[in-house]
């Protein structure tokens, strides 16, 4: 006789990643992603045929190529992107990538203006979260709601400013990310990748969807590719959300 059954509760998964395609919105000093198909299904079908001598192959194949910058799409920035003698992307501890999430909205703030610890301890409040060692901090701006796809995303957006991006490296944060080209304010001072250099603190840019795990309990998981000596990698940005 059947025992009685157990439901199990299935997590949720929230991409936080943007999608690929050719020409995508970038980061204006790094090249175009651009994708193209190598090998139709034509192309496939005429080389078994002519090449392998096989007149009626069981199957054919389309694939394509893609080349972008590493950090072209959602990605993370290693050390090595900072400081010549940085942790190149392939060293780095997994560990960074798979941690504990922390979600904030600071949508409210000025595109043309900056994010201060004022605006970020509000946010945690409203949540009743608090940023511990070894968390994610996602950052929603509501910058790629606003502008995504375009021109306006690669332009005016707000940023942390130098305490604000020092409270959150205090905090001994594994990694944080935000919905937008840079945590900078496009203004040329960059305190944010200046403080990151200076701690090795790795982050992440153009993310999306960051507002639907805001005040969540959820896991991050970001893995980069294993490039060598990478200064960055594309990342495919997960929250896990346990129901």
């Amino acid at each position: 006789m059947a025992g009685p059954s157990v439901w199990v509760a299935m997590p949720t998964y929230v991409d936080l990643s943007q999608e690929i395609y050719s020409r995508h919105p970038v980061y204006f000093a790094h090249p175009d992603t651009v994708i193209w198909t190598d090998t139709t299904f034509e192309d496939s079908e005429y080389i078994f045929r002519t090449q392998s001598g096989i007149e009626e192959p069981t199957f054919t194949y389309e694939s394509r190529t893609v080349q972008m910058s590493e950090h072209g799409p959602s990605h993370v920035d290693s050390i090595r992107h900072f400081k010549e003698e940085g942790t190149p992307i392939d060293e780095m501890d997994l560990g960074q990538f798979h941690t504990p999430g922390k979600a904030i909205d600071v949508s409210h703030c000025d595109p043309e203006g900056y994010v201060t610890v004022e605006d970020i301890e509000a946010a945690l409040e409203e949540t009743g979260d608090t940023v511990e060692a070894g968390d994610t901090l996602l950052i929603h701006t509501g910058h790629y709601d606003r502008t995504y796809p375009s021109r306006a995303y690669n332009e005016q957006h707000t940023g942390l400013d130098e305490e604000a991006s020092r409270w959150i490296i205090e905090r001994g944060v594994a990694n944080f990310g935000v919905d937008q080209p840079s945590p900078d304010n496009p203004s040329g001072t960059y305190p944010c990748h200046t403080l990151c250099t200076e701690h090795e603190v790795p982050h992440m840019e153009n993310l999306c969807n960051i507002d639907q795990v805001v005040g969540e309990t959820f896991t991050f998981v970001g893995f980069p590719l294993r490039l060598r000596g990478g200064t960055g990698s594309p990342i495919r940005a997960v929250a896990i959300v346990e129901e």
